[in-house]
């Protein structure tokens, strides 16, 4: 959602070697609006966006852009006053203030901008002109795709985070999602939550007591069979766990889409399409958040009973690596889970659409009329801010640690991709299958960072250049601009 914005299909990290880790949305969530009472133009003629607006015929007729559903207030929001939800035909979601919303509910294709006047003012319970109406719509809602005046909706503005997946694909598309969902929702029944929590307790502290826990590592590392069951594990696990928030998703009433895989920052990462759980109140868009953490834990303890039967040492050593992935989701620093669960918590859906602003605003460079969390809740906007002083400078740090050992790294790559095909080489020279299959995931894998690494460059790379011609506008020679004529044709310019 935005400033007056638009949400990426949501999601939600992690650097795991040889396994991708989950994202809740794609795209990017939504970003608070500041649309409020203010946003409608000021009665004097004079100003800008009056002026921009001044011809506009009280008699046009408004239409909603194609797709477009109103779906209600945003429930626990962070905000002073209260925030609205409009979803677009794209998937993109939009926060909006009370009176853009109300404005939006009287567009239906028939009211006039007089008649749509009357009934908002009546609703706001202060005087809104047709003039102040054409002016949210056209200055307002036609920038954010939901609505328009005089010209049709076109190329309607997309969240485009540069922390957002990259190189991503369908796994599962929405018509297989929701199907599976709705089978494993009722896993979310309170009892057998509290049912399955209490069993992984009491399998973690059976599987620590036991012991088996440093001869199942010793005996894991370096067999390929045994590395390749891990592998096999990890991910099928970690597709467990986007099942997890699509089932939660639904449970809650909202409806999940594709499941997929992208490359976040220089890592691989598997996602669930469920920015639908925006419709949901606070505790349904938290149940979405632990959704997959909650089916890592069912996952982990049908592993757990599955090693006591067979005593097959690659399961005591995932489920200590599961918990390490768990743990690793819970960091708020990157789109992963403990994110979303933070900004669901405090009721602020785009936490990173902030950092800009608060860090203008902290080096005395805010933009006017840039907002740097003015219109969150006191004690709301002191946590963002605090959580922007840790990410800052963290994010920043390890992006800068890894462009300086990028040579170091890059070697040493060179190097165990020659061994891991010669290794490979060999496996199945001599009949070796596994072997040679393990040989050739594990150059894979050596290899999805640098495709990650080679995509954000180029990601970056395009932004800060869409930022330079922004700020600084190639001049145009007369001769060269095109041409502007009148009416009957001759060239005036």
């Amino acid at each position: 959602m935005s400033e007056t914005t638009q949400v990426g299909p949501g999601a939600p990290a992690e650097p795991a070697s040889s396994t991708p880790r989950s994202r809740r949305r794609t795209g990017s969530p939504p970003v608070p609006a500041q649309a409020t009472h203010r946003d409608a133009p000021p009665p004097e003629p004079e100003a800008p966006e009056a002026a921009a607006t001044a011809e506009v015929d009280e008699h046009a007729v408004p239409q909603l852009a194609a797709g477009v559903s109103l779906c209600g207030r945003y429930e626990g929001a962070g905000y002073t006053d209260p925030r609205f939800l409009i979803a677009r035909a794209d998937g993109q979601m939009v926060l909006v203030s009370e009176l853009l919303y109300e404005v939006t509910t009287h567009i239906d294709g028939r009211r006039d901008l007089r008649e749509i006047a009357a009934r908002v003012s009546a609703a706001a319970g202060r005087e809104i002109s047709p003039l102040g109406i054409g002016y949210l719509v056209a200055e307002k809602l036609h920038a954010l795709g939901v609505a328009a005046l005089d010209e049709p909706v076109a190329n309607a503005p997309r969240a485009d985070p540069l922390l957002a997946l990259a190189l991503r694909g369908v796994l599962l598309p929405a018509k297989v999602v929701r199907p599976l969902a709705a089978v494993l929702a009722p896993l979310f029944q309170p009892i057998l939550v509290v049912a399955v929590l209490a069993g992984m307790l009491v399998a973690d502290v059976v599987l620590v007591a036991s012991g088996a826990l440093d001869p199942a590592f010793h005996s894991a590392v370096g067999d390929p069979v045994q590395v390749l069951a891990l592998i096999v594990l990890l991910i099928s696990s970690t597709l467990f766990h986007e099942t997890g928030h699509a089932a939660a998703c639904h449970y809650g009433g909202g409806k999940p889409g594709a499941i997929g895989v992208g490359i976040l920052l220089i890592f691989p990462a598997f996602y669930t399409n469920v920015t639908d759980a925006y419709r949901l109140n606070r505790a349904g868009r938290l149940r979405t958040d632990l959704g997959g953490l909650y089916f890592n834990a069912i996952y982990i303890l049908a592993v757990a009973a599955l090693f006591w039967a067979t005593h097959f040492p690659p399961l005591a050593v995932f489920i200590v690596l599961s918990h390490m992935q768990m743990l690793q989701q819970l960091l708020p620093l990157i789109r992963m889970d403990g994110y979303y669960i933070l900004g669901d918590l405090v009721g602020v859906p785009n936490l990173f659409g902030l950092v800009r602003p608060m860090v203008r605003k902290a080096l005395g460079k805010q933009q006017p009329g840039e907002s740097a969390g003015e219109a969150l809740r006191p004690r709301v906007r002191l946590l963002v801010t605090c959580w922007v002083a840790v990410v800052v400078p963290v994010l920043f740090l390890a992006v800068a640690l890894l462009f300086v050992r990028v040579p170091r790294y890059l070697g040493t790559a060179l190097e165990r991709g020659q061994d891991y095909w010669l290794s490979g080489a060999v496996g199945f020279a001599n009949g070796h299958v596994l072997a040679g299959v393990l040989a050739v995931l594990s150059m894979f894998v050596l290899l999805l960072p640098w495709i990650g690494g080679i995509a954000f460059v180029i990601r970056t790379g395009r932004k800060i250049g869409a930022w330079y011609r922004k700020k600084h506008p190639r001049y145009v020679p007369r001769h060269r601009a095109p041409a502007t004529r009148n009416r009957l044709g001759l060239r005036i310019s």
